[in-house]
């Protein structure tokens, strides 16, 4: 990732330096994806260098492992390994904090991390918050290939205005950018019912904390 790339990068500079202040020695972080988790992961990173900590990271991304390998920072698994907290972006979030994260293509392994800790850490700048859920982002849906057509059909009986195919998750999994009109509480369920759906972009009612400037 290119750091001159990132927008608003001042404000979540400010972010990731708030998170980094959190790490201890011998902890285990669930990292996440994206261009916020991207500049915390450097941030965390020179923190263990100058304190000469310990840790473990749970990457969500290859780009997220590499920026700790690049740092020395042990990379955990959950299978063998506990998360004592763990940090990570939005792409919209909104008045009771659920979200639509995704449109980096790591919904799948960031909820994951969410599920298998005590608290996540959501980062987000001005730009991400909303008043409805989709004002500006559809609903990523990771889905197995083959599934692809079964499950476009399936989406839009559950309201679903349109399916765009935007490409492949590192999973090797299809993304289908989800266009809804109304979100309501019970439509992550409702799409992780459907056969052939890896997991959904659509985190609503998870143990968060929302970090902003």
């Amino acid at each position: 990732m290119d750091i001159n790339q990132i927008t608003n990068k001042e404000q979540k500079l400010e972010l990731a330096k708030k998170i980094a202040d959190k790490v201890d020695n011998g902890q285990t972080i669930g990292f996440g994806s994206g261009s916020t988790s991207y500049l915390t992961a450097i941030e965390i990173g020179k923190k263990v260098k100058e304190k000469e900590l310990k840790i473990k990271a749970i990457p969500t991304s290859k780009e997220i492992e590499e920026v700790c390998k690049e740092y020395g920072i042990e990379i955990g698994n959950l299978l063998e390994d506990e998360i004592d907290w763990a940090f990570d972006g939005a792409d919209e979030v909104d008045t009771n904090n659920d979200m639509i994260k995704g449109m980096g293509a790591a919904m799948f392994k960031e909820k994951l991390n969410m599920v298998n800790s005590p608290i996540t850490y959501i980062l987000v700048d001005d730009s991400k918050f909303v008043d409805k859920l989709g004002d500006k982002h559809p609903v990523p849906v990771e889905v197995f290939p083959s599934a692809l057509k079964y499950v476009s059909v399936e989406l839009k009986k559950l309201g679903a205005l349109e399916t765009t195919f935007r490409g492949m998750t590192e999973n090797q999994n299809s993304i289908l950018d989800t266009k809804f009109k109304n979100i309501d509480v019970s439509l992550e369920k409702k799409i992780k019912q459907i056969p052939g759906v890896i997991e959904s972009g659509l985190f609503i009612g998870y143990n968060v904390e929302v970090i902003r400037n």
